[in-house]
């Protein structure tokens, strides 16, 4: 399981991708999180299963592959290059509620009936 998360930090550290790609930050989280596990626990499968909380350590080698291979289409297609930027609005007004009144039907539903 080390070595599968290794080779998908080594794949990125050898590309050409951003560091800033999201893709490529959750990637390097994620491996970097389930090896800390793995190598802390290496006696105990069951707590590494506990730690990464997505299955199995079998599981977790077989998703380290998966990852593999979309990465190489990742990095083939340059698909980083491919996200927008995009607004988010962190402090929404609470009491804009977009002119919803909650708990009424909308039309469409009323129409349904």
């Amino acid at each position: 399981m080390i070595t599968k998360y290794q080779a998908l930090l080594d794949k990125l550290a050898a590309s050409d991708m951003p560091p800033t790609a999201q893709y490529r930050i959750n990637i390097e989280k994620i491996a970097r999180f389930r090896i800390k596990a793995a190598q802390g626990n290496l006696d105990d499968p069951e707590k590494v299963e506990e730690l990464c909380n997505c299955g199995q350590v079998e599981e977790l080698v077989v998703q380290a592959d998966n990852e593999m291979i979309v990465m190489d289409m990742y990095l083939r297609n340059r698909w980083w290059e491919l996200v927008k930027p995009v607004e988010i609005e962190f402090n929404p007004d609470p009491n804009d509620d977009g002119g919803v009144e909650w708990g009424e039907e909308t039309p469409k539903e009323e129409e349904k009936k």
